[in-house]
């Protein structure tokens, strides 16, 4: 016998909003998709629109439209709006049960009748049905406690529990079965449950009122507090919440910038997120919460309250007469004043399958408009009501003991003929030894056969053996598995060929994660792949809040710093900050600041002045070493060091007091004398190292030598004057020849001459005669062939 698969289009439950899993970006509400960032109106008093995915809808704020009551204004609600507006007095209004309506009003006396007036006339009628049209056999009948008629059919009626149908009447005695009066026979169907294969993260759920289970999503905790799949609640005045398959997502609204008309102030009305505009000329206080003037709401029913001035005002509402389109129909939302016009769509998309063996074969997909009905053969009956579709079984009853149930084409219930059915029968069908029903009551029937047990794939069901899910190898029922066939895996007793997201493979069957985890490779709570919260990081397969220091975010993932780090940036593995031995260069901690870089106060390395080749801080004046042939003075490299120093191990260092030009510390190594009055006093003696003088020599300021002396001696560093400049030292050191150990160098301290001799010396010719002889004298040294020769230096 065939079966059936339902998909249903719109949603059956009011207010599920998640958007389907393969849809980024929309939002499903009551079966319609809308795009984030999109607004629509579901009805008259509400807003709604799509965020993230989230479904925020919120109630209309209705303005006191100002009506003037002292002049006979009346509140009016417009067809199909919210709010109220202004009805001027009019010639036309009617009086109607102690009541006055204005012109072209619309009210209700009954469920079932709606009163209009028009010229000052009322007019009741019964409320609009949709058309009817009856067969030839059939009439038109109004059951007890029901607005629209029905077609029936004119056979006798029956009686069942003490009510009264008429034949072809319809009724239904459990949300499971339906009952028809049919030419005065009472015939019942049940309703057939299709198999239902929930995913890992659903649970079966049978619903009160419904007589099939469904498959149902997780809830979710917040707070302490469940919340169904597709609830909301508000977090806060500020965040939204959603249920999603067992997880909150939640969107956090964002104020725009306020500014405020002259006479308004800003005001936060309790519950809302963001302040708006308010009159400043009173507020009142109705049932607890605070009004403010112009404000008005929606009391009890048709009543409508103002605040002016700080004074509560309440008047009655009337309907505008409303009419509906095609495709429309008039509905009385709960909590509203009016009815209003809906449209109808509300349909069922449905595919017939055959079943031969355990083979399933699709037919047709077939689009149902809501209530309407079909027949699957003699016995079976679908109908598609609410966006679901429903099949009956219809009853048949049992053939007494010693008759065969012999099946007739064409009808639904088998004839009963008496027959001798086998031994193992208590009642058979078709042929004497199918049985209907076993003797034995502790016997299972599969197949026409009575067996004491089931076998594999099937399981017990009532006095029958029933076929597992296609999926399962063994099962307590139909809709869950207790092994899985083949290659799939065993989930929350479904059968399935990949665990769910939340579940790990654990050899032949799905095992679901820890609470924290969204994936995971294992059951401990250090097994995540994924974070089931959205706002938590993972972290060595932990699922935590932060990340801690020593770590950045990369993809939601805590990934270690460089090694060398205290801390790093948020989002990449620069080091942000070093232990207290170490300093920042360039991302990583070091040990030492490199060559022309120092360590500042924040402990970072930072570039030296390009002067220095070591420093202690930025600028010219804070080098501490110098490079090349500069040497450094008073913190910065100079080329020379100048009047009254010399250069000792590239730093510039004082002379003695007396000098004013010198080779050394001593006041014996002056080569010029810091007063006027006083000349050097020549004093021989035997170098031990000629490498010692020319360390002196080496690198010094030698003023007074004439314009072709350089002022500087150049060397190497190492006490070894150029080749090219060993002959400026001939007029700074008279040398003798006396033995191979050194040579006789004449520097001396500065003394006061004597009155005679001071006025034959000029500053030049004592220095010249201090240090060995003038620069004539080293001329005609020259002159006469005795050369000094490089070796009296070297």
């Amino acid at each position: 016998m065939g079966f059936t698969n339902v998909w249903i289009l719109v949603a059956a439950l009011v207010g599920i909003v998640v958007s389907p899993r393969g849809i980024d970006g929309a939002c499903l509400y009551q079966g319609s998709l809308f795009a984030n960032n999109t607004s629509w109106r579901p009805d008259s008093c509400q807003d709604c629109t799509c965020l993230s995915d989230i479904v925020i809808c919120k109630t209309s704020h209705c303005q006191n439209p100002q009506c003037d009551f002292q002049k006979g204004e009346r509140l009016r609600i417009p067809p199909n709006k919210c709010c109220p507006e202004c009805l001027p007095q009019s010639q036309g209004s009617c009086q109607h049960e102690g009541a006055i309506y204005g012109h072209d009003s619309q009210w209700s006396i009954s469920e079932c009748s709606v009163c209009t007036c028009s010229h000052g006339k009322v007019n009741c009628a019964p409320r609009p049905c949709p058309p009817l049209r009856c067969g030839r056999d059939e009439s038109s009948f109004t059951a007890p406690g029901e607005c629209c008629p029905k077609c029936v059919r004119n056979g006798a009626s029956c009686s069942s529990e003490g009510q009264e149908y008429r034949d072809g009447e319809e009724w239904r005695p459990t949300p499971c079965t339906k009952c028809v009066c049919s030419a005065g026979e009472v015939q019942c169907s049940a309703a057939e449950c299709q198999p239902v294969v929930c995913k890992p993260h659903e649970n079966l759920v049978l619903s009160p009122g419904t007589c099939c289970p469904q498959c149902v999503p997780n809830p979710c905790l917040a707070a302490g507090q469940e919340y169904k799949h597709g609830e909301q609640w508000q977090k806060n005045s500020c965040t939204t919440c959603l249920c999603d398959q067992g997880q909150a997502r939640c969107h956090t609204q964002t104020c725009p910038p306020l500014v405020c008309e002259r006479g308004q102030s800003k005001v936060k009305r309790a519950g809302q997120c963001c302040e708006e505009c308010a009159s400043s000329k009173g507020s009142c206080v109705f049932e607890n919460a605070v009004r403010y003037h112009g404000d008005m709401w929606n009391g009890t029913g048709c009543e409508f309250c103002m605040c002016e001035r700080g004074q509560v005002l309440c008047q009655k509402a009337e309907c505008g007469r409303v009419e509906c389109s095609w495709g429309e129909e008039l509905v009385h939302l709960p909590g509203k004043c009016c009815p209003e016009c809906m449209p109808v769509t509300s349909y069922c998309v449905y595919k017939e399958q055959a079943k031969v063996g355990r083979q399933t074969d699709l037919k047709e997909e077939k689009h149902l408009a809501n209530l309407e009905k079909w027949q699957e053969g003699p016995c079976r009956e679908c109908e598609c009501r609410d966006s679901r579709v429903t099949c009956y079984q219809r009853s048949c009853p049992t053939c007494p003991v010693g008759t065969l149930a012999v099946p007739v084409e064409g009808t639904c219930c088998p004839q009963c003929r008496e027959a001798q059915c086998h031994p193992d029968c208590l009642t058979c069908s078709r042929t004497p030894d199918h049985c209907d029903s076993c003797k034995d009551p502790r016997a299972l029937l599969l197949e026409g056969r009575c067996l004491q047990t089931c076998p594999q794939g099937f399981y017990p069901k009532g006095r029958t053996c029933a076929a597992c899910l296609d999926s399962c190898s063994a099962c307590d029922n139909g809709f869950e598995c207790t092994s899985c066939a083949q290659s799939l895996l065993a989930s929350n007793r479904q059968c399935v060929a990949t665990c769910e997201r939340g579940f790990f493979q654990d050899h032949k069957q799905c095992t679901r994660c820890h609470g924290s985890c969204s994936a995971c490779r294992g059951l401990g709570q250090q097994d995540c792949l994924s974070c089931s919260d959205p706002s938590h990081l993972l972290k060595d397969g932990l699922c935590l809040p932060d990340c801690g220091p020593g770590f950045y975010v990369s993809q939601g993932t805590c990934r270690a710093c460089d090694e060398s780090c205290l801390t790093c940036y948020p989002d990449n593995p620069s080091c942000m900050s070093c232990p207290s031995d170490a300093a920042l260069h360039h991302g990583k901690c070091v040990s030492r600041c490199p060559e022309q870089h120092y360590r500042d106060s924040h402990g970072r390395c930072r570039t030296c002045h390009s002067s220095c080749a070591a420093c202690s801080g930025p600028s010219v004046s804070q080098c501490t070493l110098c490079s090349g042939m500069l040497a450094l003075h008073l913190g910065q490299c100079v080329d020379s060091c100048g009047e009254g120093l010399f250069s000792q191990d590239g730093v510039c260092r004082s002379c003695h007091r007396s000098c004013r030009s010198c080779v050394g510390p001593k006041h014996s190594d002056c080569l010029r004398c810091l007063k006027p009055e006083e000349v050097l006093h020549p004093q021989s003696g035997r170098v031990a190292h000629p490498r010692r003088l020319r360390l002196r020599l080496q690198g010094a300021v030698l003023p007074g030598l004439g314009p072709d002396l350089p002022r500087q001696v150049p060397g190497d560093g190492g006490g070894n004057v150029d080749d090219g400049h060993k002959s400026l030292l001939y007029p700074l050191a008279r040398t003798e020849r006396s033995s191979a150990e050194g040579l006789t160098a004449r520097l001396g301290p500065c003394a006061n001459l004597t009155p005679g001799r001071r006025d034959h010396l000029s500053d030049a010719g004592m220095l010249a005669a201090t240090v060995g002889g003038v620069t004539a004298r080293s001329r005609q040294t020259e002159e006469s062939g005795n050369s000094l020769g490089e070796n009296a230096l070297l």
